[in-house]
């Protein structure tokens, strides 16, 4: 057990932590401090995720205040690394690290698994170095300095240097106030046997220069900023795990929303990526090591799908800020695709006492393809129905009425009122605002009505039959109103004529059929498919392995789109073009068996013989020998 610990200072880094109790403890040797503070000597100097907390709190002074938790999350990058991590394996990191399995820490991340590397030596900032000295008497190391993708300090705005201190071992840690001392020394000339870094600049050196001439574009730099604001917040916030799924659920419903995405989730990927890298340009992802390439398999590709494998918290950064979704809805708010907005909607019937005001929830939502936007239709109890195109961009786009569908009794019956009122039509217009031509409609109609209104009916026949109505529809409660009228035509067509509103307002309300436009636009499928093609028939033609028949059915199957390709290739042009002109026949086929048969003899430093090239490429009688033909005519083998 220690005598005494030190407080962790502000965003200090664990590491940092230990090596100022070092550099105050006396101790000559690191393994000393090792010994002091964890009881053995086997731990080791871990920077970003270290382990062995459970170890350290045993170690430390009675009735100290510090939790092995606490310490990992307030002073390590874990917060940052395991945000995106489902529970499950998020607990498991962290058990980890308590415990001292440390080894397993970063493969669980997936750190050591990530084309995003880290670079291992410690970074800081100057001012921070200087403000540190002013108000806690020594520098240390900022936690949010040693994020791999972070080159500026988000405090000052400023570059981070990347600090020349060599450890002389995995040991030892290493407390910034030995990197300052150094710092002054070599503003003095002066001389010291302390190992330093003198090679050529790493790949984080040219990484800080070139980032800073890309922040010289003012709005480059606002976005970078922000990036870096986000991995502070994710640090500092203690956000819920979330399912692997929960993510991508997302980004999808924001795609949706912005129209790189159909209402069934299909992401316009050629679209998204050109909009991505419009965004942020490509010199910027390669900084921050997440180029997006061609390939159908790219992380861009992969981050919106069903995630089957985790994906570097910088990339995840990188999509929500371009979508333009914020930390705490990413975390917090079910991911729900909403194009017009959450329930209830608002009612755009003028005649209505409810106008405009959020009464409607009754919503169903189709998608246009040849406009490539969702089309909402909202139906109000009043009987008012409305459709517009989504999805709502602007706070006005809820007052859009679109196209209307239907005006309803409210809507007849207050123009009714009006009718009488002796007003102009186009007043009347004006009014429920409609046009003239709808209000003369609406008006011939209700003239003919009243024309052939029957003669008063009898009180007691009306109510007979409306009870004899309600007897039918009480026996029949799953049956729909045309289902109904054929049951009893009689009674329906009496009704119908005497008392209409009444058998309106009292039947089955007809069931909303909701209709899936499954057309698909075979030009812009075209070209998707011509692109999984070039790319595969590019990837056999180019393999160093044994070749493979270039074949529809291969290509299909290659790519996932057989059945396609068997069934559809007429309705795509350009891909069943450029298939049947790169298809190889049996002959061809073995050519190129040959050919590659030869390069992988010479690659061996064997002989050209005919025997050992037909056995490396696998081709026997009357075809051998046809082929052996072939080439002794064409000299083949002698150039």
């Amino acid at each position: 057990m220690v005598a005494f610990f030190l407080t962790p200072f502000c965003d200090e880094i664990f590491y940092s932590v230990l090596g100022r109790f070092h550099l105050k403890s006396g101790n000559i040797s690191p393994k000393a401090t090792i010994m002091d503070l964890y009881g053995t000597t086997t731990v080791t100097a871990v920077i970003d995720l270290p382990a062995h907390f459970n170890a350290l709190i045993e170690h430390l002074p009675l009735r100290h205040p510090y939790t092995a938790n606490g310490l990992i999350k307030k002073h390590t990058l874990y917060p940052f690394y395991s945000a995106f991590l489902p529970p499950k394996r998020a607990s498991l990191v962290l058990e980890s690290m308590k415990g001292d399995i440390g080894h397993s820490v970063h493969g669980r991340l997936g750190i050591m698994a990530s084309s995003i590397s880290t670079d291992k030596t410690l970074k800081y900032c100057g001012k921070c170095f200087e403000e540190d000295r002013i108000r806690w008497g020594e520098p240390y190391w900022h936690r949010v300095h040693q994020v791999s993708g972070v080159y500026i300090c988000p405090t000052h705005r400023i570059p981070l240097c990347r600090s020349r201190f060599l450890p002389l071992n995995r040991h030892e840690f290493i407390s910034a106030a030995r990197e300052d001392c150094q710092q002054d020394m070599r503003e003095n000339n002066g001389n010291t046997e302390e190992l330093f870094i003198q090679d050529a600049p790493s790949a984080w050196d040219n990484a800080v220069s070139k980032i800073t001439i890309l922040l010289e574009d003012d709005e480059l730099s606002t976005k970078y900023r922000m990036l870096v604001d986000n991995v502070d917040k994710l640090l500092n916030s203690s956000y819920p795990n979330r399912p692997m799924e929960w993510f991508a659920n997302h980004y999808v419903a924001r795609l949706k929303e912005i129209g790189l995405a159909n209402v069934h989730g299909h992401v316009r990927q050629v679209e998204f990526r050109r909009e991505f890298l419009n965004y942020y340009g490509e010199p910027f992802l390669e900084v921050m090591q997440s180029s997006v390439s061609d390939r159908e398999d790219n992380w861009l590709n992969a981050i919106v799908r069903k995630h089957r494998k985790t994906f570097h918290p910088i990339r995840h950064l990188l999509l929500m800020q371009f979508l333009g979704i914020s930390l705490d809805d990413l975390f917090v708010k079910e991911p729900v695709y909403q194009p017009f907005g959450s329930s209830p909607w608002l009612c755009l019937n003028p005649a209505a006492d409810h106008y405009q005001q959020p009464v409607v929830e009754d919503l169903s939502i189709r998608y246009d393809s040849k406009i490539k936007s969702p089309i909402g239709t909202f139906s109000c109890s009043c009987g008012f129905v409305y459709a517009r195109k989504g999805p709502d961009t602007e706070a006005d786009d809820k007052y859009r009425s679109g196209r209307i569908k239907a005006l309803g009794v409210v809507w007849e019956h207050k123009l009714s009122e009006l009718l009488k009122e002796d007003l102009s039509l186009r007043e009347i217009a004006r009014r429920l605002h409609v046009d003239v031509n709808t209000v003369k409609k609406y008006a011939d109609l209700a003239q003919q009505t009243r024309l052939t209104k029957s003669p008063a009916v009898p009180d007691d026949l009306r109510e007979r039959r409306r009870q004899a109505w309600i007897e039918l529809m009480r026996q029949n409660e799953q049956k729909s109103r045309t289902k109904l009228r054929h049951m009893n035509k009689a009674l329906y067509t009496w009704l119908y004529r005497n008392d209409k509103s009444w058998l309106i307002e009292h039947s089955p309300k007809p069931k909303r059929v909701i209709t899936t436009n499954s057309r698909v636009d075979w030009g812009k499928r075209d070209e998707e498919i011509l692109a999984l093609v070039r790319t595969e028939v590019t990837r056999i033609l180019t393999s160093e392995d044994k070749p493979e028949r270039i074949s529809i059915s291969r290509i299909g199957k290659r790519i996932g789109y057989l059945s396609l390709l068997e069934k559809r290739l007429n309705k795509m042009p350009q891909t069943k073009f450029y298939l049947v002109s790169v298809k190889e026949t049996v002959e061809d086929f073995q050519l190129r068996r040959i050919k590659w048969a030869i390069r992988e003899i010479e690659r061996e430093g064997q002989d050209l013989q005919w025997w050992r090239i037909v056995r490396k490429a696998g081709i026997r009688g009357e075809a051998a020998e046809k082929i052996r033909l072939y080439h002794e005519g064409e000299n083949t083998l002698g150039r």
